[in-house]
């Protein structure tokens, strides 16, 4: 079953491939263009707290209109007109960085997953979106283009998709290469995208995800199979990064990734 092409309510695609080490083969398995469904991808992420901002941010939600301000506007223009103050605030969605697994296991989410993160990309003040397997790369300069542009540049690094997988390794090399433009403040959100079937050490992905917790991070773990009755966080990796994770979310189809991203 290919999540994308499910309805909203979404039924839950097998497993793909079992974890491995190997490099990473072909390109990334997704349609030319998004699905309609992540139009609906709003300008609030419920897994990222607002925080206080000095710039305003326009908000949404409701019919996003300023009745005051859109009176006062009506008042100068003589009546009713069809203009309308937007309504503005000082909270904005904190950072957000998304660790996304595309290994093997995954694969079959790959057409469910880029549409929402694109979206969430052009959404949102703050994503940072790095897809990883055997190797890790930042893809979130990519994501801010034309959809087709995006797909085309994602499509350069073959060496990522469908590759094995190492948790831990990638993790910590996000957090050599990336962690000090992303940490501090208690302001960012680590979501990791995985359904743990790894072949790392899960002692690497412990001491990440520890370093992570004592910086302020909030670290929420999306796994698509939580939604397959009877689930259970069995694998080494789920059992390592329980303690250490602030929520868990199945993410598992569009009804599911819409209900986050209101």
């Amino acid at each position: 079953m290919d999540p994308a092409r499910e309805d909203e309510e979404g039924k839950v695609p097998g497993r793909g491939k079992t974890a491995s080490l190997g490099p990473g083969t072909g390109t990334p398995p997704a349609r030319p263009l998004p699905p309609a469904w992540s139009w609906r991808v709003g300008r609030r992420l419920s897994l990222t707290p607002m925080v206080f901002s000095r710039r305003k941010w326009l908000q949404r939600g409701g019919s996003g209109v300023n009745p005051r301000a859109t009176a006062r506007l009506w008042a100068r223009r003589g009546g009713p007109v069809p203009l309308f103050s937007p309504r503005f605030t000082r909270y904005r969605p904190g950072r957000l960085a998304v660790l996304w697994d595309v290994s093997g296991s995954m694969e079959a989410y790959v057409d469910l997953y880029l549409p929402w993160l694109y979206r969430l990309v052009h959404r949102l003040p703050a994503v940072g979106v790095f897809p990883f397997a055997a190797q890790l790369v930042d893809v979130s300069d990519a994501l801010r283009g034309s959809y087709s542009r995006a797909l085309a540049e994602l499509a350069q690094f073959q060496g990522v998709w469908s590759g094995g997988t190492r948790i831990g390794r990638a993790l910590d090399e996000w957090l050599r290469r990336f962690g000090s433009r992303w940490i501090g403040g208690g302001r960012t959100t680590l979501l990791v995208i995985s359904d743990g079937w790894d072949a790392g050490d899960p002692q690497e992905l412990v001491n990440a995800l520890r370093f992570l917790r004592g910086r302020g991070v909030r670290v929420v773990w999306m796994n698509p199979l939580m939604a397959t009755p009877g689930f259970a966080p069995k694998t080494r990796a789920l059992r390592a990064a329980r303690p250490y994770v602030e929520t868990m979310v199945s993410g598992h189809s569009p009804k599911a990734l819409l209900e986050l991203s209101r």
